[in-house]
């Protein structure tokens, strides 16, 4: 383990990241060459560097792979399904059977829910440690988001990441992978990192769970709707998760072609001269 996270210094400039604190470039105005580059790291590869990149992909497929497994399993099986994903909906579906079932702890619910909900946050910080910040500008994909979190990390250093880590376990719509990622580059510790994920991430799941076991019986009636409406189930979550992406292509390809008008309607026209020829003209 000790070898497989080794890394530069925090802090000091390395061949494979960026310090916090140098000039970086803007990952929402990078060049175009880099917009289409898909590795975060620079020259060639290590094996970390190969392990890591793997792992977030397998991560990115693990996560649609258990878009068809909530329905099945969320009305028969919630702890399992919580150890499994995470997800929102098995948390408080397990949190409501906890209150019909006597057999079934509510602290079983939130230890079950952390293992879930903290599966993959390692590699993110892992790969800011690798990368710095290009592993925010991979992360991000060129975002708003990315570039806001990249200039914070710049400004701010090792001194908000750890409220960072754990506002994003409690709050909705944090952008996570990014956090950590941009906690490992400013040199947050492995252990401060797991200490702080783990402080956020129960937060979220006690609360997930109170409003299931609150919910009681109404709480598994809902449940056993969704495992009764697989399919619709299915085709929900499967637009959740393409939507957003979708609509992040669409906006890059009207920014594309905005930008590709203004460059044309910026070309002069060539001037016309008698007989027919043109005459180049000169700015």
């Amino acid at each position: 383990m000790s070898e497989s996270l080794a890394c530069e210094p925090p802090g000091l400039p390395g061949p494979r990241g960026s310090a916090p604190g140098e000039a970086q470039p803007d990952p929402a105005a990078a060049p175009a060459t880099a917009a289409h580059r898909w590795r975060p790291w620079t020259g060639r590869p290590r094996v970390r560097d190969i392990v890591c990149l793997a792992g977030l992909v397998l991560s990115t497929l693990y996560g649609l792979a258990m878009i068809p497994l909530t329905p099945s399993l969320i009305s028969t099986h919630p702890v399992l399904l919580e150890v499994l994903s995470g997800s929102t909906p098995s948390i408080v579906a397990a949190g409501a059977f906890s209150d019909v079932d006597s057999k079934l702890q509510l602290t079983v619910v939130i230890a079950a829910a952390l293992a879930g909900l903290m599966k993959f946050d390692l590699l993110f910080w892992w790969a800011g440690r690798l990368w710095g910040h290009g592993a925010m500008h991979w992360l991000g994909a060129h975002s708003g988001r990315a570039a806001g979190l990249a200039r914070l990390a710049e400004q701010r250093g090792s001194r908000w990441a750890g409220l960072a880590v754990v506002l994003t376990g409690i709050l909705p719509g944090v952008p996570g992978p990014l956090v950590y990622a941009a906690a490992g580059w400013v040199g947050l510790g492995l252990v401060p990192f797991l200490v702080y994920d783990l402080i956020g991430s129960a937060a979220w799941a006690a609360l997930l769970a109170g409003l299931g076991y609150a919910l009681g019986s109404d709480g598994v009636h809902a449940a056993n709707l969704i495992s009764h409406y697989a399919l619709i189930a299915i085709i929900a979550g499967l637009i959740a998760v393409a939507a957003p992406h979708a609509w992040h292509v669409v906006r890059a390809r009207r920014a594309r072609q905005a930008v590709l008008r203004a460059a044309m309607e910026a070309v002069p026209e060539p001037a016309v001269l008698e007989g027919g020829g043109t005459a180049e003209v000169v700015p």
